[in-house]
This record gives C-alpha cells, structure tokens and sequence, in this order.
C-alpha cells in the first residue's frame, strides 16, 4: 500500500513511522534554492500529506488532496536565493502583519527566502526538502497542527536545528503553462543557442562599446529625481511605476522637466507601466530609460561593454531633497554618491543573476580590470565598468583647504576598493582641480548657477536659512572667467547672460512664491533679500551671447596635476571630456610625460581639433563620439579612421550614449526604416518589434524613446554602412576591443 503513494509521500509516511519508533527527526537548512527561478511550482506539505490550495480571495491552507488542486505557483526572484510566488489568479503568497495572506498586490511582505532544507533521523541524512522564511520579519513558514503560522522562535538561519515536519515542504515543478505569466518586460528578440557558445578569451572581442552612460541615475541626488528604476525586487510594476508620488500630479514638481499641458499649466502626464503615456521617450531627463531589460536588449544587439558613471549635482540635489522631505536617500555629498550609485549597479548584477539561477548566471558582470572583462566577454556577458563623473568630485571644491595630497590619495583609494576604474576630474564646476569647458544656452546657465553656489560659502540649500551661516552674509563663489579663445580653437558659443536667465529662465521661483495666496508678495520679497540679490554682480558676458566663442580661463591647477599622476599610478583611466581648454592642454601634457595610454574623451565634450585628436591618437587614448544620428556617427568614424590609421594602436570607435544622463538619446535617420524581423550584427539575434506592456515603440518615429532601441540604431547605423559602402561597421563592433587594449596598456604602466 505504501509503495503506492507517490515519493514525497512515501518519503512522509516512513518520517512519520521513524517518530512512533522513538527514533530522533532533526533539520538543517542548507544553501539557497537559486535554481527555482522562473519555475512553475506547487507546494506540498511534509506535515500533513496535502498540496497548497487557494482557499478564498484572502487565504491559502494546505488541504489539496492531489497535484490537480494544487495552486500552481510561478517562481519570481526578487534577488539572490527570494522569491515572489505569484499564483494562477496573480495573487501573492504574502507575510501580512505576521499573518499569511492572499493579496492581490505584492508588498515586501511578499518575498520568500527558499532554501534547501537537509533532514536527518539519528544524524543519518534522510533527504531533501525546501523551507521558507518571509524576508519581512525573518519568519518561518509552518504548517502543524493549528494550520499555516509564522513563527520567530526558529526563524534565523543560524539558530542550528528547525523543525524536521512543519518546516519541510516539497515544490514539485509543474508544466509551465499551467503558471500565470509574470508581468515582465518582453525582450522582443529571438536568440540563437550558438549565441551562447564560449569564445576564446585570448582573441580579439567583437562588439562595440557604449563608453558614457549613467545607469545608476535613479540613485542619483537624493534618489528623487529620477522617478522608476532599473529594476526592482518586486517587478516591473513597482520599478516603472506612476511618476505622480515623485513628480506630483501631472508632473507639476518636476523641475528639470515639464511641458505645457493646457490651461495655462506645465508638467506631464505621469502613468507608467503597461501604458507609458508620455514616459520613456528620448529626450526624457527624469524617467528611467534603461529598464534591466532594456539594457539586455542593448546588449543583445552586440554591445559589449558599458562604462557607467556616478553623477550628481550637489546643489540640485539638495535643494529637490528639500522639496522631498523623508524621501531621499543617502547625503548629497560625493561619497554618499559614489556609493549609492556603485552599490545599486552591483545589486543589478545580483538582480540579473537571480532571474539566471544563480550567483555568476547572468548576462551582465561589473569588470575591474582588462583581464576580468575578456573573460567576462568570452562567457557572452556584458562586462560593465564603473566611473565617476560626479559635479565636484570628492568635495573638493575651489579652495578647499582640506583637499590635500593625502585627502585625495585616500579617497582615490576608497573609490578604487568600490570598483571605479574611471574617473572624470571636472565635471560641470570649477573644482580644486581645474576649470571646466563652458556650455551655452539655459541648460549652461543653470550648471553655471549652481557651480556659483558650489564654489561658494554654501554647503547646503539651507544654510540660505541660518542666521549663523549665510542668513545676512553673502554666498560667495565664483562665476566663469571667460576670455576669447586662441586662434583656431572652437571654445563655447551662445553663453547666456546669467541676468538674463535669472530673470527668465530661473525666475519661476521668484514668480511661483509671488503666486501664494496672502504672503506671497512677502515672500518673494524675503527670496530676493536671502538669495536672488545675493548673486550680484551677475555678469551678461555680452560679447558671447550671440556667436562670439569663450573660453574659461581656469587651468590645470597643482591638486589637478597631482591627482592625474595619481590616476596613472594606479592604472585607472582618465576621463578628458568637461576640462577647460587650459587645462586640457595642460592634462596633455602631463599625459605625454608619462607616455599614459589610459585616457578616453567618451562623450565628446572637449576641444575637438585636428591637433588635439593626434596627441590622443599618438598615446593611445580613446575618442568616442556623443551617439547622434546614424550618418552622423558614420561621418565621426570616416574623419577619424585616416587620422587614427597613422598610429598603431587599435582602430575602434564606439558611441558615448549618456543614457539617464539629462540630455536626449539619438534619433533615426530621414531616408531609411526598420522593418522586421532584422537579424544581430554577428547574426546570432533575430528582432522583432519592440513593445513593452501595452506600449509600442516606433523607432522610425521615436528613435531612441529606451535603450533597448540602441538594437535599432545599430541596424541603422548597418544601412546607413551599406549604403555609403565606407566599412564603418567593422571600426564600430570594433571599439570593445580598442577600449580594452587601451585598457591593458593603462594597466602594464601601473605603479606597483
């Protein structure tokens, strides 16, 4: 009669006989149950022979008699070794208030650690089963004599022994089909299995790079103001969300980005998975562009590797904190930032790694060296480099009296342990280190507004407030010194008079505290008194405004210099974009006298001349073009490939996307059009049609609206190759391989 009964039961059955012979049932539970991911499960009890059922709206309790009223489960990871369980109706196995429930949405109550559990009768193994323990409260599922319960008394891991009976339970694998699908974000692409056959680590890489994005911007200043995240435990419900709790309604308290949207009102709309009313598009600067899948659709269509930088504006980020009290996350310092942002790329690794099954099986690896990215590559991984390219990096602003050599040598340290291997001196700011290259147009006159405040007494928003601080003091800093250029360099054009922007660009603050009800003159008045008249003398610089082209007259100073060196020392690469004329000049320099192979201009943002491009050539370093247009990008490689062919180093060039970056992402070109299915560059990926939740994304229309479209852009940039006959795609799915030996050369020349 036993050997009737299915295994598990069997196995039940003989526990149970072993307890009535005196014989001593004991539990350990061992490694997490990775493997489980993605699965379709039901779930048997040891305790009482019976299947997890769905017993009303609000309940679950096992009393299924057999697999075919089992609940049937679909496996979600939320990260290493947890999960969702996520049942045929999608409702949610769920720790509510110490209580188990079934909701219909997922809270952190809903995530499930699973973990093998190993069972012994008089130490002698016995098997295998799983236990599980809500992450809310570190509680262990059970179900005894009085049902499911929750219970803390054997709820740690590390408490040795736990219950041989009400803790065990089998997840038995069930066709797939019988599990809810889990809202996801479809990849819309059809991968080959020799896609992933292993390469030869020692050959050249095939695949192009993505050398300047900022994927961890939703951790960014503060963590409020980039509404969304790259991913999120719970799904792409929770990490696409509406923006309203970030933005407000209609996106009013969005203040880097609005539009009018009738009645005299500015903002957007905010909805965000499955409709995306308004949200991703190109030019969105504070929404999530670069979703985990997403990237891996970027990735699918043959990039290789990702620089991805730390960013943050002191100020802004201050100041949006303020407006979102108890939301923010971290201090608005660079440590704070360097921090966040780093950690939250590693958890994305961790995240990807779960949805694969397992620490190491994912597609994506944060590198640290040339070497660990070949062979991260080779694995037919997306190996990811993290940078720095932070508003004033290490707080060392101008006149910083405690940036000293040691200072900067222990906090080069402390972001070298963190995994940063690229760094940008300057940013937008002066700093202690330098001048940086001036920008026209508003965008340039807000950086400039806060670079005046981050060069000044200000530490915080609020010290404008203090009485003790800068209440009836003045703000101090400085505004950009400009001159004309040299002869035959381009400088900035259309800088705009800062009276000019504060007056119309910025004076929606002025206007907005005129606007309260009753005090409003009162306090536009005091806002004037505590800032706005605190900015004099605000300089016009006339001469520019209208086709005249400045230069900023700061250079390279002697904390620059010695942190380059420092830079070097290490075998790290050098970031050149945002420097200063002068102190590009000067940086060279330096470069050449240690004949430093290890820098790259990632994104274009420099004194882009003949001259400039063969000192970089002839050392080795990288230039990488801001991504545009496909043509655009076309003709960057067509002027560049003679110039570089001179030298001996590797011809690649890639594209600096600055993806969450605030700026806008590429259009398509006029002229030509993706039609589907298209095939991958090494053929190994068929495309189809982009969408993700009832969103359909038209990239004839919309070019680059997330980055999984970067599929579609390098199908562009194919015809665009094909028509112009010029054999830029090889120099493109070439730029991984360039990067990396320009890479190795920084490392053989490291001071050990």
């Amino acid at each position: 009669m036993i050997h009737a009964l299915p295994t598990f039961a069997r196995l039940g059955l003989l526990v149970m006989v072993a307890s009535f012979l005196g014989a001593c049932k004991t539990a350990t539970e061992a490694e997490p149950a990775y493997s489980l991911a993605q699965g379709c499960y039901s779930v048997f009890s040891e305790y009482n022979q019976r299947f997890l059922v769905a017993k009303n709206d609000s309940r679950y309790s096992f009393s299924g008699d057999g697999p075919a009223e089992a609940e049937k489960f679909f496996l979600k990871p939320t990260g290493l070794g947890s999960f969702l369980l996520y049942d045929s109706e999608g409702s949610y196995l769920t720790n509510e208030f110490i209580h188990v429930r079934r909701t219909t949405e997922s809270t952190m109550g809903s995530e499930w650690r699973i973990n093998h559990m190993d069972r012994f009768v008089d130490k002698e193994p016995l098997d295998s089963k799983y236990t599980l323990v809500a992450n809310r409260g570190n509680l262990r599922l059970l179900n005894g004599l009085t049902g499911i319960v929750l219970r803390h008394s054997i709820a740690s891991p590390n408490s040795g022994h736990i219950d041989a009976e009400t803790a065990a339970f089998d997840l038995i694998e069930q066709p797939q089909e019988s599990c809810k699908t889990f809202p996801e974000a479809a990849l819309d692409a059809i991968v080959s299995p020799e896609f992933y056959e292993p390469k030869d680590p020692s050959k050249p890489v095939v695949g192009f790079a993505d050398l300047h994005t900022h994927i961890g911007f939703p951790k960014a200043m503060g963590s409020v103001v980039m509404s969304g995240g790259i991913f999120h435990p719970l799904g792409i419900e929770h990490a696409l969300h509406d923006c309203k709790k970030l933005h407000g309604t209609n996106g009013a308290y969005d203040l880097l980005e609005s539009q009018h949207v009738g009645d005299g009102q500015s903002g957007h709309a905010t909805a965000g998975y499955p409709e995306f009313t308004y949200w991703p598009n190109r030019s969105t600067n504070t929404h999530v562009q670069a979703y985990y899948r997403w990237i891996e659709r970027a990735y699918l269509s043959g990039m290789r590797i990702n620089v991805t930088l730390v960013t943050g504006n002191p100020t802004f980020c201050q100041l949006n904190s303020t407006l979102h009290l108890g939301m923010g996350e971290g201090d608005c310092d660079s440590t704070s930032a360097m921090e966040l942002q780093s950690n939250y790329i590693y958890d994305l690794q961790d995240y990807v790694d779960a949805q694969a099954g397992g620490p190491g099986k994912g597609w994506l690896r944060v590198v640290t060296s040339p070497q660990q990215a070949r062979e991260v590559i080779s694995q037919n991984k997306l190996a990811v480099v993290l940078g720095t390219e932070y508003g004033t990096l290490f707080d060392c602003r101008s006149g910083a009296a405690f940036c000293t050599e040691e200072y900067i040598d222990r906090e080069l340290d402390k972001i070298h342990e963190l995994g940063i291997r690229s760094v940008f001196p300057i940013h937008r700011f002066d700093n202690e280190f330098g001048g940086t290259k001036p920008q026209g147009g508003s965008g340039g006159a807000f950086m400039h507004l806060t670079s005046k405040m981050n060069t000044g007494n200000i530490n915080h928003i609020m010290d404008l407030l203090n009485p003790t601080k800068l209440l009836f003091k003045p703000i101090g800093g400085n505004y950009w010194d400009l001159q004309d250029c040299p002869e035959g360099i381009h400088g900035t054009g259309g800088i705009t008079s800062m009276r000019e922007f504060m007056e119309k660009d910025f004076g929606f603050l002025r206007d907005a505290a005129a606007s309260i009800p009753a005090a409003g003159p009162m306090v536009a008045g005091a806002m004037d008194i505590l800032f706005f008249n605190k900015l004099d003398p605000i300089p016009e610089y006339t001469e520019y405004n209208h086709g005249g082209h400045a230069c900023n007259v700061r250079p390279l100073q002697a904390k620059g210099k010695y942190l380059i060196n420092r830079l070097i020392d290490k075998g790290m690469i050098l970031e050149i974009d945002h420097l200063s004329y002068n102190t590009l000049m000067e940086t060279l320099d330096v470069l050449e006298q240690r004949q430093y192979s290890g820098f790259i201009s990632s994104h274009g943002w420099l004194e882009n001349g003949e001259d400039i491009r063969a000192r970089i050539f002839r050392l080795g370093g990288i230039m990488t073009p801001f991504n545009s247009t496909p043509t655009n990008i076309s003709n960057h490689i067509k002027s560049y490939r003679p110039e570089m062919q001179q030298y001996e180093h590797a011809i690649g060039i890639g594209i600096g996307s600055d993806v969450q970056g605030v700026t806008s992402q590429a259009k398509g070109d006029d002229g030509f059009s993706i039609s589907y299915p298209f095939t991958s560059v090494d053929g190994m990926v068929t495309f189809t049609e982009p969408a993700t939740g009832n969103r359909a994304f038209n990239f004839n229309e919309e070019g680059i609206a997330h980055y999984g479209l970067l599929a579609e852009w390098v199908e562009n940039l194919r015809q665009v190759d094909a028509r112009d006959q010029a054999n830029v795609m090889d120099i493109f799915m070439n730029s991984a391989e360039a990067y990396l030996q320009m890479w190795e050369r920084a490392e053989a020349s490291r001071v050990h």
